[in-house]
């Protein structure tokens, strides 16, 4: 599938899922509106049938607001369980059709059961797929002529022509509503067609920063980094000649430490190890970095044996992330876990300092902070999720990205 395909889909989807929440509370209130037609604008005779019918949607309406709002529905698109929830909102649609033609069909001239049932493009009309939505509005039509012309009472009331009248609103009405689906549906085509591009472009930024890093890398390797070294040595050889020369003995100790850090800023600049011997141990080396600068205790849990065109995405979310818990997180201990699952890579760092969640990130990116925020938008451009789990305390995130090889 191409980019832009599997963009419009997730585009789709999130669509989809918006819409799918607002139906479902409108269905509370046209299971409240369908209880006071009921009350007055129909038959006595006729309440016990609707009663039943009204209390199978009201019941059905309350199943589509949990299921719509539960708390494991965190995203739409991956899985044969996401296959059956893109089903959902057209079933409960097909619901919304039987329930309200049945009702109308049980009233007997009843004026407020027929104006419910022009509720029926409203609820369509949320929809995004405009083939979906034809075919449901036909069978609202179908229903609004049969709920007319079954209805003795109404058409000798009202006569044919008004009966006409009122289906040629209807119709009229659910046309409306098949535009506003097609509008929507190129708004998304729209949407996904911005959001592929935007994501291309920032992959080839990103792959142009990795790019320059790796120059630097090199730079700062092969040629600072290896003029320290000699000037160390070069102090080594003078120490043997004074031993107890302070002077000597402090300008070693300051070479060390410059080539340990320039040895450092190589490694997370541009990481050899990760071409060499793979992700896992350029995140172990990493984290083992991290501890030993800022005193943070981090713990491992690491078992990716294999390499894969997603290494250097995820080891630069690693690299940021401990950045973060460094810089802003005040954190004790932090945990660093790399593992396979099935056909995805799955990465959690988390921490026990002050705590990140999405608005922080917001923020921070309002602020002009875009570090995490590129890395979580290369990570959604490789098709994978960046998430912020609970967590008793501090930040827990969690990035899973299908594996390519």
């Amino acid at each position: 599938m191409a980019t832009s395909d599997v963009e419009l889909d997730r585009v789709r989807r999130v669509h989809q899922l918006r819409s799918y929440r607002i139906a479902s509370v409108l269905r509370i209130g046209v299971a409240g509106l369908m209880i006071a037609a009921m009350l007055i604008g129909t038959r006595r005779s006729e309440w016990a049938q609707q009663s039943i019918l009204i209390g199978a949607y009201a019941f059905t309406a309350v199943c589509s607001l949990v299921l719509a709002y539960g708390p494991s529905r965190r995203r739409i698109g991956m899985g044969s369980l996401d296959e059956m929830r893109r089903l959902e909102p057209f079933a409960f649609t097909a619901i919304d059709v039987v329930a309200l033609t049945g009702y109308q069909l049980l009233s007997t001239d009843g004026i407020y059961p027929l104006l419910i049932m022009t509720l029926l493009p409203v609820l369509v009309g949320l929809d995004v797929s405009t083939r979906r939505a034809a075919v449901v509005l036909a069978f609202t039509l179908v229903g609004f002529a049969l709920a007319v012309v079954q209805d003795p009472v109404m058409v000798r009331t009202i006569g044919w022509p008004e009966a006409v009248f009122r289906f040629a609103l209807y119709a009229f009405l659910c046309g409306t509503a098949l535009v506003v689906v097609r509008i929507e549906e190129r708004h998304a085509r729209s949407i996904a067609g911005l959001s592929a591009l935007r994501e291309e472009l920032l992959a080839q930024t990103m792959t142009a920063s990795e790019e320059l890093q790796r120059r630097i890398s090199e730079s700062i390797h092969d040629g600072a980094l290896q003029d320290v070294l000699v000037a160390r040595q070069e102090l080594i050889e003078l120490q043997s000649d004074a031993p107890d020369d302070e002077r000597v003995n402090r300008a070693l100790a300051g070479l060390q430490s410059a080539s340990e850090r320039l040895r450092q800023a190589t490694f997370e600049l541009h990481p050899a190890v990760l071409e060499q011997v793979g992700l896992g141990a350029a995140v172990q080396q990493l984290a083992g970095f991290t501890a030993a600068r800022s005193g943070i205790e981090i713990s491992t849990d690491i078992d990716y044996p294999i390499r894969d065109d997603i290494d250097p995405i995820v080891f630069g979310v690693v690299r940021e992330l401990l950045s973060n818990v460094v810089r802003h997180a005040r954190a004790e201990h932090a945990s660093v876990s790399l593992q396979i699952n099935g056909a995805s890579c799955v990465l959690d760092v988390a921490d026990d300092g002050v705590g990140v969640n999405d608005d922080t990130m917001a923020r921070r990116l309002g602020e002009g902070h875009i570090g995490l925020a590129s890395h979580r938008a290369r990570v959604d451009a490789a098709g994978g999720t960046f998430l912020f789990l609970p967590a008793p305390a501090g930040t827990h995130v969690r990035v899973q990205l299908p594996i390519r090889v």
